[in-house]
């Protein structure tokens, strides 16, 4: 499935690090915006872990995550196709893509690697509205580590 668009029933987790995560431990709108030079946002597809329960299913994003994920950062979860619908009215370039990254050096190749696409550039009024509408998205935060 890799390279194709994940299903509008799927589920995806998005890491964000500590300066993005509020006080009360919601994520903001800032992690769902492009960085400089970034043309996509990775996420993780929970789904690619079939029979897996929710928390197994995160403990396999944890573990082969090459992101070094911090105690105080979270994974905010979306529902693909809510998300999609909602951000729709504001743009309606957005993609969520499967983009498994293969092994590597000491990492183990992680098959729910994916991708959000179709974002407004890094620094735009744009980015930090569609940043924020997607936030609006979020089903459930879950510690990072």
């Amino acid at each position: 499935m890799t390279g194709q668009d994940l299903t509008d029933d799927s589920h995806v987790v998005r890491y964000a690090k500590p300066t993005l995560v509020r006080e009360d431990g919601s994520v903001g709108g800032e992690a769902f915006q492009l960085r400089l030079q970034e043309s996509s946002l990775s996420i993780n597809w929970l789904e690619c872990f079939k029979g897996f329960s929710k928390r197994q299913q995160l403990a396999e994003v944890r573990r082969l995550s090459r992101l070094q994920m911090r105690r105080n950062g979270r994974l905010a979860e979306l529902h693909v196709g809510n998300t999609k619908q909602y951000v729709l009215g504001e743009l309606d370039s957005l993609r969520f893509v499967h983009k498994l990254v293969a092994a590597e050096g000491r990492y183990e190749a992680d098959p729910s690697h994916s991708e959000i696409s179709g974002l407004p550039p890094a620094d735009s009024p744009e980015a930090e509205l569609i940043g924020d509408v997607i936030a609006e998205c979020i089903q459930a935060v879950y510690p990072a580590w």
